[in-house]
C-alpha cells in the first residue's frame, strides 16, 4: 500500500474540497449523504463528515486502502465525525444507492479511458434529486499514458453533459486550493474545479 504522502495519497483532506466545502454553497441538511469513491486513507470522506454529512460512505476497490482508511478513522481527532464515515470494499461501477454529494477527486484520473463513459453514467445513476456530482479536474498536463491520466475541463464536459449541466466551474483556482498529492511537486499540474448536476 501507499504511505502517508506517496503518489495518490495526499496525507490531509484534499485542498479542493476544502475551498469548495467553505464557499457553502450546498451546505447539508439533516440527513444527507455523501459518497466517496476511490477513497484511499478517507481523508476527504472525514472532512465531509465533519462538514456536516450525516453519513459518508467512502468506497475503494482495494482491501489494502479500506484497511488503511479505517485505521486513519480509528484514530482521528474527532470521532463523532470518524462514527459517520462508512468505509466499504466495493466496486464503484457496481455500486447501488442515492446521495446528496458525490465527490470524485484523482478518481476518474485514475481509471483506464476505456470505461470513462461507464464512469459517467455511474455517477447518474447514484446521485439523489438535486444531488451535486463534485469533480476535482486532476492532473490537467500535456502527458500520455497513466495512471493517472491526463484531465482536462474539456473532457469532463464531453464525459457528463449533456445528462449533467455544470452549476459551478473554477478554472483557476488560488494556489492554496489546488490539489497536491504526494507525486507532485508545488509547480505540478493545474488543478480545475467543476460542480454538476442533473439536467432537468
Amino acid at each position: 500500500g501507499l504511505g502517508k504522502g506517496q503518489a495518490f495519497d495526499v496525507g490531509s483532506p484534499s485542498a479542493t474540497l476544502l475551498g469548495a466545502l467553505s464557499r457553502a454553497n450546498y451546505a447539508p441538511r439533516a440527513g444527507m449523504k455523501a459518497l466517496v469513491p476511490g477513497c484511499g486513507r478517507a481523508y476527504d470522506a472525514l472532512a465531509l463528515a465533519e462538514h456536516g454529512f450525516d453519513e459518508v460512505v467512502a468506497i475503494d476497490l482495494s482491501s489494502t486502502a479500506c484497511e488503511a482508511a479505517r485505521n486513519e478513522l480509528a484514530t482521528s481527532r474527532n470521532p463523532k465525525a470518524a462514527s459517520k464515515v462508512a468505509v466499504q470494499c466495493a466496486d464503484f461501477f457496481a455500486y447501488e444507492g442515492a446521495f446528496d454529494l458525490i465527490w470524485d477527486a484523482t478518481f476518474l484520473c485514475a481509471l483506464d479511458p476505456s470505461v470513462r463513459a461507464q464512469w459517467a453514467c455511474q455517477h447518474r445513476s447514484l446521485l439523489a434529486p438535486g444531488g451535486r456530482l463534485v469533480t476535482c479536474i486532476f492532473p490537467i498536463v500535456e502527458k500520455e499514458g497513466g495512471p493517472p491520466f491526463a484531465m482536462s475541463v474539456a473532457l469532463l464536459k464531453a464525459l457528463l453533459e449533456p445528462a449533467f449541466e455544470c452549476v459551478e466551474l473554477r478554472e483557476k483556482l488560488d494556489e492554496s486550493e489546488q490539489h497536491k498529492p504526494g507525486g507532485f511537486n508545488r509547480q505540478g499540474p493545474v488543478t480545475a474545479l467543476a460542480i454538476w448536476a442533473v439536467a432537468t
